[in-house]
C-alpha cells in the first residue's frame, strides 16, 4: 500500500461525446466501467486517500456501485464541477493533510494498471510530474474550416497522454490555484505554471471510453483478461 499519495478517480464528466446516459455505468466484463479503476487501483492506496469526483446529482447512484462493487474499497465521494479542472480542485481539498503525492486517473480508463500507475509515480518523485503516454504513430493532418488538408504536422516527439497522471501534491495546487481557463488534464495545469512533467511511455492497452464503439474494444481487450485481442 502506497503511504505518501492519494488516489483522485475523476468521474465528473457528462460524456456528450457517448451519447445518452452515463458511460461510466455502462457494463464491462460485469462491472460497471467506473468499477474497474475502483477495484484495480484503489487497494494501493489508504482507505482515507481514496477519492472520487461524481456529478453531484449521481452522488447517491455511484455510492450504491461502490457499496455493490467493491465494499472491501470504499472512497470518499466529492462532488464535481461544471469542468474536469472543478472537478479535481474538489478532489484536491479532500486530500488528508499530510500527503506528498497525488495520482489522478479518468474512470472512463478501466484498463490502467497498478504496475502503470507505480511506474508513473516512481517518475513524480524524481521530476515532480509525470504521465503515461504513447508515441504518435499515425500521420497527422490539420485541416481549415472548409474540411480541406492544410499541412502535415509531424509526428515527432508527439504522444497521446493518458491516465493515472501523478504529481507532487504541492507543486499540483500551486499551479492549480494559478490555473486559467479549462485544461483538459492536469498535465497541462502543471504545464502552465512552469513545473515539469516527464512522459512515462505506456506498454500496454489503456484506452478512454469516449464512444459507444469502444466499449466493444474495452469487451475484446477484457475477455481473457487486460490486454488479451481475439485473434
Amino acid at each position: 500500500m502506497i503511504s505518501d499519495a492519494a488516489l483522485v478517480i475523476a468521474a465528473g464528466g457528462s460524456g456528450s461525446r457517448y451519447g445518452a446516459g452515463n458511460k461510466l455505468f455502462a457494463v464491462l466484463a460485469g462491472l460497471p466501467v467506473a468499477a474497474h479503476s475502483v477495484r484495480r487501483l484503489g487497494p494501493l492506496f489508504r482507505p482515507e486517500c481514496r477519492i472520487m469526483a461524481v456529478p453531484e446529482a449521481e452522488m447517491p447512484r455511484f455510492a450504491d456501485m461502490l457499496d455493490a462493487c467493491a465494499p472491501e474499497t470504499p472512497f470518499r465521494l466529492v462532488a464535481g464541477g461544471a469542468t474536469r479542472a472543478e472537478s479535481v480542485r474538489n478532489a484536491l481539498a479532500a486530500i488528508p493533510a499530510g500527503v506528498r503525492y497525488a495520482a489522478i486517473h479518468d474512470a472512463a480508463r478501466p484498463l490502467a494498471t497498478p504496475e502503470l500507475l507505480e511506474l508513473v509515480l516512481a517518475a513524480a518523485r524524481e521530476t515532480g510530474g509525470a504521465v503515461p503516454g504513447r508515441a504518435v504513430i499515425d500521420t497527422l493532418k490539420r485541416c481549415g474550416e472548409d474540411g480541406l488538408v492544410a499541412e502535415t504536422v509531424s509526428r515527432e516527439a508527439l504522444f497521446a497522454v493518458e491516465t493515472p497522471q501523478c504529481f507532487d501534491l504541492a507543486l499540483l495546487l500551486d499551479a492549480y490555484r494559478r490555473c486559467a481557463g479549462a485544461p483538459t488534464d492536469d498535465a497541462g495545469v502543471m504545464e502552465a505554471a512552469g513545473h515539469p512533467v516527464r512522459i512515462v511511455p505506456d506498454p500496454g492497452f489503456n484506452i478512454k471510453l469516449t464512444r459507444p464503439e469502444d466499449l466493444g474494444l474495452l469487451a475484446v481487450l477484457t475477455k481473457d483478461g487486460p490486454g488479451h485481442i481475439l485473434m
